[in-house]
């Protein structure tokens, strides 16, 4: 491996020395393998975050038809306890490639960002592939923005004023929800939260940032947001389906106020901030922020990383902005 140390953030560098430094990251699973890379997952979570206390906490479950109901936790900030329904809703969707990933190993994130934007964040358990792949995430996303429009105030939500969020595949989900609130087929989505997902603007072989970062010498390789992808995606699937790839839809004007995050080494950056370009050039208004010196996921460990925790101060205000407006 001939990784430069230089380039990256020190915090970052320390906290993945030993994978940097030795073989690198992995990629190598199938479906028969994604019990393990769970339980592996949370291990990992479990050892590198810290409980983080918010206002209060619902646990609740969301009636979801004949699929059961939808796990969903809501965070409320202490700002919202007086605040008589007049405080900002984000519907958070957690990452994990579509395959990983919960409510409990994104807490401190949801309930950080809660606080930062003086926002009630919902987060949802939605279901994961190769169990119930595409498009289940999205009818889940679609089913928690329908209850949030009912029962925001109950809360002190403000039912007219609901923001979609995610980091990684959670992003990808959120930027497919506003596309289909766009087309009226879910409730009005008022701002997007992404966090260096995936939205088909550029395929990994086109993709300059894929081809530098995405070999498996950081965090995320190219192979394994394929096989992410090849496990999420049924045979057969329309590949340009914009719920899939929202990315790919034709027309992007009309998307409600955006915030972009990218990391500097993820395969994925260069799709990320053609996504904001692309919005931008609708006459959206989309604010892309790169983060030099990080790698895919980084915000999940936003207590390890300072720039990541002022990252999301950053958010919070622009939030605040959005509302204020």
């Amino acid at each position: 491996m001939r990784i430069d140390k230089e380039k990256f953030d020190p915090e970052v560098y320390e906290f993945y020395k030993m994978a940097l430094e030795g073989t690198g990251f992995a990629a190598q699973f199938g479906a028969e393998d994604v019990p393990r890379l769970r339980e592996a997952e949370i291990k990992g979570h479990a050892a590198h975050l810290d409980p983080y206390e918010v206002h209060e906490k619902i646990d609740l479950t969301i009636p979801r038809g004949s699929a059961g109901d939808l796990p969903a936790r809501i965070y409320v900030p202490e700002s919202a306890a007086d605040a008589a329904g007049q405080v900002p809703v984000i519907l958070y969707f957690h990452g994990g490639g579509f395959i990983m990933g919960s409510i409990e190993d994104h807490d401190p994130l949801c309930g950080k960002l809660a606080d930062a934007a003086g926002a009630i964040v919902i987060a949802a358990e939605y279901r994961l592939a190769p169990e119930d792949p595409f498009p289940a995430c999205i009818e889940d996303a679609i089913c928690l923005a329908e209850w949030a429009a009912k029962n925001a105030p109950v809360y002190g939500g403000d039912p007219e004023c609901i923001m979609a969020a995610g980091d990684s595949s959670g992003a990808t989900i959120s930027a497919a929800l506003a596309l289909l609130a766009k087309e009226g087929k879910a409730p009005a989505i008022s701002g997007l939260i992404l966090l260096y997902g995936v939205f088909g603007c550029i395929s990994l072989e086109e993709s300059e940032s894929a081809r530098l970062y995405g070999n498996g010498e950081y965090v995320l390789p190219a192979d394994a947001i394929k096989k992410m992808m090849d496990l999420y995606i049924p045979a057969g699937t329309d590949p340009n389906d914009t719920r899939l790839y929202p990315g790919k839809a034709s027309d992007l004007s009309g998307m409600p106020p955006s915030v972009i995050v990218t990391a500097e080494f993820d395969p994925l950056r260069d799709d990320g901030e053609c996504f904001a370009r692309r919005l931008k050039e609708s006459g959206c208004k989309a604010e892309l922020i790169r983060m030099d010196g990080m790698m895919h996921g980084f915000a999940l460990y936003w207590q390890r990383f300072s720039m990541a925790g002022e990252l999301l101060d950053q958010i919070g205000s622009i939030v605040k902005s959005w509302t204020a407006s």
